[in-house]
């Protein structure tokens, strides 16, 4: 077994999920502007980063690879590292991330301490601790562990 999918169907799935119908606010907008967007939409996220199909891409590798390596596996998974995420602008354009780019200084720092969800976001997940335990990198635990 490569990865579990019921993990995947978990707090990846929340994390993606998140940006469904919801507005992506970067934080060097103008603030009357997040301000308007906040009261305008319960549901939105805030990004230390741009919103475009390139830095989506990267804030997307980074929370995964950070779930990726905070997930307890028990059905014999071994060493799940994540390759690239693909982000569709349209059926034939897209943004691919790969590792370095995720990382890279040059094109922003993505710190997951800046990246803030909004409580109608949070309200949604499973485990409604599961922005906290990302930025505190606690580990999760195989729901049929439990």
């Amino acid at each position: 077994m490569v990865y579990d999918f019921g993990l995947m169907k978990l707090n990846i799935k929340d994390i993606i999920d998140s940006f469904d119908h919801a507005v992506t606010i970067w934080n060097n907008d103008d603030k009357e502007y997040i301000n308007d967007m906040k009261n305008h939409s319960d549901r939105w996220v805030k990004l230390p980063v741009s919103p475009s199909a390139e830095q989506f891409s990267r804030v997307f590798f980074v929370i995964i690879d950070r779930l990726l390596q905070l997930t307890n596996t028990k059905n014999g998974e071994k060493d799940v590292k994540l390759h690239s995420i693909i982000v569709h602008e349209t059926a034939t354009g897209y943004a691919q991330c790969f590792k370095e780019d995720a990382y890279s200084l040059q094109m922003g720092n993505i710190s997951l301490s800046e990246v803030i969800f909004s409580k109608a976001v949070q309200d949604d997940w499973h485990d409604l601790l599961l922005w906290t335990k990302i930025i505190k990198k606690k580990k999760f635990i195989n729901p049929k562990d439990v």
